[in-house]
């Protein structure tokens, strides 16, 4: 007696998936960036410039566009382009992990970040009080803003990868 049945099997294309799983982390990277970098300039004070400059380099990796408009344009002060000039940043991908980094050596806009340059000027180098001191803690800020948003990331679904293969035995 000769006995056949037909089954299906599911097989997830791993590959696409991969690729797809790829491109839509790195498209989250960039939203949480932007979310972040925006949190970080909020709260950032504008005078000369270079403080909001040192962030354009990254807001390139992310597709946001920044504008900024000096307080101040006094020729030999520091502007936007120092600041740039004084900052790296870089979006990356390996190992299955996503990094957005971003530095600065903005001897300002570290000092700033950390302390209020009003109650000790000579140690920040102030040469004038600041209307809004620091500790401006957009490291803080910015962290808080990513999170909250990196929490409602989810994975994209396999579903529409699923390759149905019919068999006969």
């Amino acid at each position: 007696m000769k006995l056949t049945f037909d089954y299906t099997l599911l097989k997830l294309d791993a590959g696409e998936y991969k690729r797809t799983l790829h491109t839509y982390l790195l498209d989250k990277l960039q939203e949480g960036g932007k979310l972040w970098l925006g949190a970080c300039l909020a709260v950032i004070p504008v005078w000369s410039g270079a403080s909001h400059g040192t962030f354009l380099k990254l807001a390139n990796k992310i597709g946001m566009l920044v504008s900024i408009s000096a307080m101040a344009s006094i020729p030999g002060m520091l502007g936007p382009a120092v600041g740039s000039q004084k900052s790296t940043a870089s979006i990356k991908s390996s190992n299955d992990q996503y990094i957005l980094e971003y530095g600065t050596s903005l001897w300002h806009l570290i000092y700033n970040e950390y302390n209020n340059a009003n109650l000790n000027p000579t140690a920040g180098r102030l040469f004038a009080r600041l209307r809004t001191p620091g500790p401006y803690n957009f490291q803080k800020i910015g962290a808080e803003a990513f999170s909250a948003f990196a929490t409602t990331v989810s994975l994209p679904s396999p579903w529409k990868l699923l390759k149905q293969t019919k068999h006969r035995v």
